[in-house]
This record gives structure tokens, C-alpha cells and sequence, in this order.
């Protein structure tokens, strides 16, 4: 299992396009049946790890731009990309790997 920290470098995949609905962020991939809505904060996180990044940085922008707790944004960082690494749509490696 992948294991995320701090240091841990995020890419989105860019197999799945998404556009703008409102205020979300839509995806659909036809070779894996799915369609995803991302919420404006998940969003900004997609926005965030089009190039590669440390998920830290992504949590400084989060922190910075949302009323959010540091620990708290780590969390939900990490539990979003769990959910977007299953689905696979990241690619995350760590600095120790």
C-alpha cells in the first residue's frame, strides 16, 4: 500500500478530462465507466497537482485559501487522494522511495 506524507509527490493523470460546472469540477472516463464530481475544495486540489507537487505545498495553498486547520486539511488531503489514487487518477511517489 502507498503510503502519503508530507513530502510525497502527487500528479494528477491526465487520461480524464474535467471541466467546469458551476461550481464543480466534472470528469469522465469512458475506459473505466465513471463520471467524477469534485467539490470546489476538491477541485482546487485537482488544480493544484496538475503538475507534480508535495502534498505539504498542497496543503499550505489549501490552508491559505480556505478557513481550514492545518491538521485537519492534512487529513482530508490525504483521504481525497486515497480516493483519487484507488481510482486511478494520481500517481503519487515518496521521497523515500
Amino acid at each position: 500500500m502507498t503510503t502519503i506524507d508530507q513530502s510525497s509527490v502527487v500528479t494528477a493523470v491526465q487520461d480524464v478530462p474535467f471541466s467546469q460546472l458551476h461550481d464543480e469540477l466534472l470528469g469522465i472516463s469512458a475506459s473505466r465507466g465513471y463520471c467524477y464530481a469534485l467539490n470546489p475544495s476538491a477541485a482546487r486540489i485537482w488544480e493544484l497537482i496538475q503538475t507534480p507537487v508535495q502534498v505539504g505545498g498542497v496543503c499550505a495553498v489549501l490552508c491559505s485559501e480556505f478557513a481550514v486547520q492545518p491538521e485537519l486539511c492534512y487529513r482530508d488531503v490525504v483521504d481525497f487522494l486515497f480516493t483519487m489514487k484507488r481510482a486511478g487518477l494520481i500517481e503519487i511517489s515518496n521521497a523515500s522511495s
